[in-house]
């Protein structure tokens, strides 16, 4: 089989694997200048997302499937943006958003509101040794409003904050094959599943970028980020908790052009005062592709992806403390179709002190990617090695220009 047909064909199985999100079948052709039908492609879909109006694809979260619908771009000069969004997705999940903000030289700032309900979502329990056969859902509706921003003290340095208010609401899953949270868990195992207070969010940050200087070419760059957040737990007692993460990722150049090493590490970490606890749904989380995020909040992740464990489903992983290792190499293979391999390593523990390099979880696999420039339109990941089964994992880019 060629490559060109490798890469459509990967695509197409990516997005049926993850439940029959995405029905059209891909086009396949036996000759090279399929790929500059993709680019081509790619700068048409990218004109249409531009306009200020436009329709919007993508996920809401983690066991949502793929969903669609409108977005709004507000037309005001830079640095200044603003707009809106709203999807609904094919496992019922919605998302309705808005935004605006300033984003200048050195500093960005930008207040949001968002609405979200997410009906579907996996809980296997808490700790390392969770049970795969232990599988439940439940769903979470986190409104939201807040801010956050940023100022670069220079070009290498910036410290930011976040603000937020949240008023999370558990209830009973809704996956019709799978059990709801309730009928296997009580708040023992998973806390705040009895009560949902409302929470107030207060987070600095400290980020630190590292480039290559001048005639470097194998050393790519450091990037860092340090956070520290209080969550306070308003209206109902005994979820107060602090949170401490940081990420460090490190990219080398290969002594084959175009090929580079990405070597990435994350470790979070809850700290809590006698008689409080960590709710569930608030506690970081390893495996897959995807995990329950605030407004425009990420990782600096590794090399184009912020994917955690591969090799296991979305969300397989949550409790207090958690450690993630990861090293990617990414080379051209043709066209604008990328090829990664890529190694994950991690755990997650409710004990501080282990914390260490024992017990990890592994897995291994490769990626394809489509890509516009230096930005990804498109990628499929497949994980081995976890003894839970071959995860493929499809993600989309961002289609704006």
């Amino acid at each position: 089989m060629k490559l060109a047909q490798l890469a459509a064909a990967m695509m197409l199985a990516a997005a049926r694997l993850e439940g029959q999100e995405a029905d059209a079948e891909l086009p396949v052709t036996p000759n090279t200048e399929l790929f500059a039908k993709i680019e081509r492609a790619i700068i048409r879909i990218h004109s249409i997302f531009g306009r200020p109006v436009h329709p919007v694809i993508g996920g809401v979260g983690p066991g949502g499937g793929w969903g669609a619908g409108i977005g709004y771009d507000a037309p005001v000069p830079r640095p200044w943006h603003g707009g809106a969004k709203a999807i609904y997705t094919t496992n019922s999940y919605y998302v309705a958003e808005a935004y605006a903000g300033y984003d200048g030289r050195r500093g960005e700032l930008e207040i949001f509101g968002r609405g979200r309900d997410m009906t579907r979502l996996d809980y296997f329990g808490p700790g390392p040794s969770s049970n795969l056969f232990d599988r439940t859902n439940f769903r979470l509706r986190d409104p939201v409003v807040g801010g956050h921003g940023k100022f670069r003290v220079s070009p290498s340095l910036a410290v930011g904050g976040r603000l937020e208010q949240l008023w999370p609401d558990v209830r009973a899953g809704r996956a019709p094959s799978i059990r709801s949270i309730e009928e296997r868990f009580t708040e023992a195992l998973a806390p705040g599943l009895a009560a949902q207070p409302r929470f107030g969010r207060y987070q600095a940050s400290l980020d630190l970028d590292l480039p290559a200087g001048a005639g470097d070419a194998f050393y790519q760059g450091t990037r860092s980020r340090l956070t520290y957040a209080l969550y306070d737990g308003q209206d109902v007692p005994g979820y107060d908790f602090r949170r401490s993460d940081i990420e460090v990722k490190q990219t080398f150049a290969s002594f084959i052009a175009h090929h580079r090493l990405t070597l990435s590490g994350w470790m979070s970490t809850s700290m809590t005062s006698n008689g409080q606890e960590v709710p569930f749904y608030l506690q970081p989380t390893l495996g897959g592709k995807s995990a329950i995020r605030s407004v425009h909040e990420d990782r600096l992740g590794s090399d184009g992806t912020d994917a955690t464990l591969r090799g296991y489903r979305n969300l397989r992983f949550r409790d207090r403390h958690l450690l993630l290792l990861q090293a990617e190499y990414r080379l051209p293979l043709w066209g604008p179709i990328d090829a990664t391999v890529f190694a994950d390593a991690g755990k997650v523990t409710g004990q501080r002190s282990d914390l260490d390099l024992t017990d990890l979880r592994r897995d291994f696999g490769f990626s394809l990617s489509v890509m516009k420039g230096w930005a990804t339109a498109a990628r499929v990941d497949v994980g081995f090695g976890s003894g839970e089964g071959t995860r493929v994992f499809l993600t989309l880019g961002e289609l704006t220009p």
